[in-house]
């Protein structure tokens, strides 16, 4: 459930923000084709890479329970 809830707030935040897959590869300096592969199957995206498309989209990001 968590990595579907990854790829679908970032298909939110890219929506809101006017954000193609190609402007965030920019971004990031994450290949289209790789943001693509995380999009279908986010179980490909590695804490790197999250880190590096929170950068590009000026967001942050927890994991875990934050209720603690």
């Amino acid at each position: 459930m968590f990595l579907e809830d990854i790829s679908y707030h970032l298909n939110q935040t890219l929506e809101s923000r006017g954000i193609s897959l190609e402007e965030l590869a920019q971004r990031s300096g994450i290949s289209a084709e790789v943001l693509q592969e995380i999009n279908t199957n986010p179980a490909n995206l590695t804490v790197s890479d999250l880190q590096r498309i929170s950068s590009a989209l000026n967001i942050s990001f927890q994991i875990g329970d934050t209720t603690i």
